[in-house]
């Protein structure tokens, strides 16, 4: 998995104390000072005796109140400095970690899909044979004798009385031999898969179908420091499977997609989620949808391995976008793609 090697928790800790700076720096001197500079006119007037010394510790209050206040926008301007680099680089980590194949390799679903099928197969197999010999009366004698051959038995001058029915089916008439049992696999695949070390875990659990398809994913990455940072994917059905789709294979060739649409929820580090809904079309193009606070993204893809782009039809509803905590925070990529 991706390495934490940043300490999320020093930079976390500098913006709390950069914060409490700037409240400091808000409150200003307590006291009869900031008492007389808030006071009307009138009132530091009578306390100070004339009014051109009134007039001068106004001014002197209100631009040590101007400086004060360009010093606390200045201290949260720091904090959040702090807070995107933290919250960038660990989600950017946890990204990379996401990344890491676990779903379906990790949790052994493959494997076991394998070995169920060669089971299956198996069995089939097996209940061919069975009926088989039913059909010529050789069921026992093959109960008996499990390593014999048909043919060879039947071509023994002293060959028993069913071989009669064998002859009588045709020589090549019988099914393959099933051969030894394979390994069974257990009831039900796997749905979970846990990982530790000391960069931090990877939980990854998922939903099944009756037919053993995944249809909803969770993973959850945890660094040291206790930051998680989680995505959920809900895929609307099974797989629906499209082959021959160009661009979709190696080096450009021809290959199999699934077409079916999702949508992923993504929970941040600082606790905020988004969620991007995708359509995809049988040629493997797109669009996706994405919603973030009160940010909404439009993007767009040509194919099934091309990048996530905005869609320029919604420049115009898109472009309130200021990259701001208010606008949606970090501005970060779709899935599968940068931004452009």
């Amino acid at each position: 998995m991706a390495d934490f090697a940043i300490d999320y928790t020093n930079l976390h800790e500098i913006n709390t104390k950069l914060r409490e700076l700037a409240k400091q720096a808000d409150s200003g001197s307590g006291g009869a000072f900031r008492e007389l500079g808030d006071a009307g006119a009138a009132e530091r007037r009578a306390a100070l005796g004339t009014s051109g010394l009134s007039t001068s510790f106004n001014s002197f209050f209100h631009h040590s109140k101007s400086r004060t206040a360009k010093a606390k926008e200045g201290l949260n301007k720091l904090a959040d400095s702090f807070k995107a680099v933290s919250d960038l680089f660990f989600d950017q980590d946890s990204r990379i970690s996401g990344s890491a194949g676990l779903i379906t390799t990790g949790l052994g679903i493959d494997q076991w899909r394998n070995t169920k099928a060669a089971h299956d197969k198996w069995l089939a197999d097996k209940a061919k044979w069975d009926d088989y010999l039913a059909s010529i009366g050789a069921t026992q004698y093959f109960r008996d004798h499990p390593n014999e051959s048909i043919r060879h038995v039947c071509h023994d001058p002293e060959a028993p009385a069913w071989c009669a029915a064998w002859i009588a089916k045709g020589e090549d008439s019988a099914p393959p031999k099933p051969g030894d049992e394979p390994p069974k696999p257990s009831d039900k695949p796997p749905t979970s898969h846990h990982y530790e070390d000391e960069h931090g875990k990877i939980d990854v659990s998922v939903e099944l179908d009756k037919d053993n398809n995944i249809v909803k994913e969770t993973s959850k990455i945890t660094n040291p420091q206790g930051q998680t940072y989680e995505t959920t994917t809900t895929y609307k059905g099974p797989p629906e499977w499209v082959d021959n789709v160009p661009g979709a294979g190696k080096d450009g060739r021809p290959g199999r997609i699934d077409v079916r649409d999702y949508s992923i929820t993504t929970t941040l580090s600082d606790g905020t989620k988004s969620t991007s809904d995708f359509t995809i079309d049988k040629d493997g193009s797109g669009t996706m949808i994405s919603h973030s606070g009160k940010t909404t993204e439009h993007y767009i893809r040509d194919g099934p391995k091309g990048e996530w782009k905005r869609d320029p039809k919604y420049a115009d509803e898109d472009a309130g976008r200021d990259g701001t905590e208010k606008g949606g925070g970090v501005q970060k990529p779709p899935p599968g793609g940068k931004l452009n």
